[in-house]
């Protein structure tokens, strides 16, 4: 809660935390922890509360939180193959039989590369803010991977706020949740 500086109820009820695993040879191509959310896209975790139909579903994780839980002794970096990056077009993603998104051949051209270090996170938002302070359209540039680990283990923990773009349904499912608590403690 104090590294995302939002509500407790917000960071209290998104995902567990997931810890991961890659020995040798491990990786991840890069991808977008969340999805496009669209007026017909309903986010996983506020879809049964707001009891809406919805013909697409995606995962609303606004924030990703990257733990290190051990140094790793070769490769492993989490890759931002476009950050900062003026523009973005997804073409611009394979130039030259180059795939940026290929962790495990094209690490080394990827615009920012984090070292995994033991007791260190990495944060960043998925999506850009609407202006209002609240959640707007997925931010392109929050495209990341796992690099190959070349030597030894890498750990990690993902931390995943989820918050609904529709700020209805978000209030709707922190009610429904709070009510749940207090109805688990009575």
């Amino acid at each position: 809660m104090r590294l995302t500086r939002l509500p407790p109820e917000i960071v209290e009820h998104s995902e567990p935390l997931q810890v991961v695993r890659y020995d040798q040879g491990g990786h991840y191509h890069a991808h977008m922890d969340s999805g496009p959310v669209f007026p017909e896209t309903a986010c996983s975790h506020t879809k049964l509360v707001a009891n809406e139909s919805a013909p697409f579903e995606t995962s609303c994780r606004y924030v990703t939180v990257l733990f290190y839980l051990n140094n790793v002794t070769g490769g492993g970096e989490t890759v931002f193959p476009i950050a900062d990056n003026r523009t973005y077009e997804e073409m611009s993603l394979i130039q030259n039989d180059v795939d940026l998104r290929d962790t495990r051949k094209n690490c080394d051209k990827g615009n920012l590369r984090v070292k995994p270090q033991q007791g260190t996170a990495v944060f960043w938002y998925n999506y850009l803010s609407d202006g209002e302070g609240w959640v707007g359209e997925l931010d392109d540039f929050a495209l990341h991977g796992g690099c190959l680990v070349t030597q030894g283990t890498k750990w990690i923990a993902n931390n995943w706020i989820n918050v609904d773009p529709n700020r209805r349904r978000q209030l709707q499912f922190q009610q429904e949740m709070e009510r749940y608590a207090g109805a688990e403690a009575g």
